[in-house]
């Protein structure tokens, strides 16, 4: 916790109704970390401090919760990592809700084909979740449909009702038990 100066995060929590979610802003609106962990565990003894966050991020997720997922995309977030995880999380946000694409489609649209290892980095290390939906990706032998869900920073249970909540048909078994062997 810090008191506020204008270069602390502000952070604030909101329940999403199965989860509650963390978004940590600049003080100009722009997401620079968002996550199902505490405010704390996110922090890791930097400073922040605790309050309603400035900009479109609060209003994008009351729409995100009633359905309308565009608004989501709209917010401005901080992209980290090296330029070539950056691209691929820029290239996430162009990955409609309701839709799902696996790590190499990610990584050909991103125009990084031979790289769908580091989609899955880009996924796996991403620190905004939501605002850049890498939940919408999945591994080739879980594109269904029923779409298997997979990994997620959030847990399985999070990314299945994430990804049913934007319209995808989630399926609860491993792809094994569709395959008849």
């Amino acid at each position: 916790m810090d008191t506020f100066n204008p270069d602390t995060p502000i952070a604030t929590v909101v329940d999403l109704g199965f989860a509650n979610f963390t978004v940590v802003t600049r003080d100009d609106g722009t997401v620079i970390a968002s996550s199902f962990d505490s405010v704390e565990k996110m922090a890791a003894g930097r400073p922040y401090v605790m309050g309603e966050v400035p900009g479109p991020a609060l209003p994008a997720l009351e729409s995100w919760l009633k359905g309308d997922f565009a608004p989501l995309m709209e917010v401005p977030v901080q992209y980290s990592g090296t330029p070539k995880l950056v691209q691929l999380r820029q290239e996430l946000r162009n990955v409609p809700a309701g839709t799902v694409v696996t790590y190499k489609q990610l990584a050909e649209q991103a125009g990084l084909p031979t790289l769908p290892r580091l989609a899955g980095r880009a996924c796996s290390t991403n620190p905004c979740l939501l605002f850049v939906p890498c939940h919408r990706v999945v591994s080739t032998a879980h594109i269904g449909p029923p779409v298997i869900p997979g990994q997620y920073a959030g847990s399985t249970e999070f990314k299945a009702k994430i990804l049913a909540h934007e319209g995808v048909e989630v399926g609860t078994e491993t792809r094994e038990d569709y395959s008849g062997f």
